[in-house]
C-alpha cells in the first residue's frame, strides 16, 4: 500500500472514531445527562484503543529514518 493510501486510511479511521465519540456524547447529553456514564467512557476508550492499535503499525511504516 502506498504511503498516501495509508495516510488516507488512517485519516478515515480517525474521522470515523471522532464521529462515533461525538455521537455517544451527544446522545448522552441529549438524554439529560451532565456526565458520561461509565459504560460510555469504557466504550469510548475501547474504540479509541482499537483504532490506535490498527493505525500504529501503519504509522511506524511511514516514519522516515535519517
Amino acid at each position: 500500500m502506498a504511503a498516501h493510501d495509508k495516510l488516507d486510511t488512517n485519516y478515515l479511521a480517525i474521522t470515523e472514531l471522532t464521529s462515533e465519540i461525538n455521537s455517544i456524547v451527544r446522545r448522552s447529553f441529549d438524554g439529560g445527562n451532565k456526565k458520561l456514564s461509565s459504560s460510555d467512557v469504557e466504550h469510548i476508550l475501547r474504540i479509541t484503543s482499537d483504532v490506535a492499535s490498527k493505525i500504529r503499525p501503519q504509522l511506524k511504516e511511514l516514519t522516515v529514518k535519517p
